[in-house]
C-alpha cells in the first residue's frame, strides 16, 4: 500500500516535469507545423510551374504559360491548407539559365514574344504564423521559386 507520503512525492514530481513535458510537445507540434507549410509552398511552385509548362492549349487560342488563372489556381490547390492566394503567387518568364527576367506578368505583353526554351518561374510565398506564444518568435516567410522550359510548339502524335 501507498503511504501519503510516496503519493505526495509523486504529484511533485508530475508538477515539475509537466512544464517541460507540455513546452516539449508544443515545440515538436510547432515544427511539425512549420515543416509543413514549408512543403505546402515547394509542392505549389512544383505543381504551378508544371501547369505553366505543359504543351498545348488550355482552350483554343490561350496556351498553358498564358492561363493565368489556371497556373495560381494549380497552386492554391495544393497550398490551400497551408492557406496560399492568389496574391502570394508570383509568375515571370526568363530566356534560359543565366538570363534576366523578360517578363514579370501573365500573360506576356503583346510585345514579349515567348520562344522555344523560354522559362515560367513560378513564386510562391507564404507567412508562418507560431501558434503557441512560449517563445518570442515573430512571424516569417516562407518562400519557393520553380523555373520549367516552357514546351511551346510541340506536336504530340499519337500512333
Amino acid at each position: 500500500m501507498i503511504n501519503k507520503k510516496e503519493r505526495a512525492q509523486g504529484i511533485v514530481e508530475f508538477a515539475l516535469v509537466l512544464p517541460l513535458l507540455l513546452v516539449l510537445m508544443l515545440g515538436i507540434i510547432e515544427v511539425g507545423r512549420l515543416m509543413f507549410i514549408y512543403s505546402s509552398v515547394n509542392s505549389a511552385s512544383r505543381e504551378a510551374a508544371r501547369y505553366g509548362s505543359a504543351a498545348g492549349e488550355v482552350t483554343s487560342f490561350v496556351k498553358y504559360y498564358e492561363d493565368c488563372v489556371g497556373i495560381k489556381a494549380a497552386a492554391t490547390r495544393i497550398g490551400v491548407l497551408a492557406g496560399i492566394e492568389d496574391g502570394e503567387i508570383l509568375i515571370s518568364y526568363d530566356h534560359g539559365p543565366n538570363t534576366t527576367v523578360f517578363q514579370n506578368a501573365c500573360p506576356p505583353a503583346g510585345d514579349q514574344w515567348v520562344n522555344l526554351g523560354d522559362r515560367i518561374i513560378i513564386q510562391v510565398t507564404t507567412t508562418f504564423d507560431p501558434m503557441v506564444p512560449l517563445v518570442n518568435l515573430p512571424s516569417f516567410p516562407i518562400s519557393s521559386i520553380s523555373r520549367r522550359t516552357i514546351l511551346k510548339d510541340v506536336e504530340i502524335v499519337s500512333q
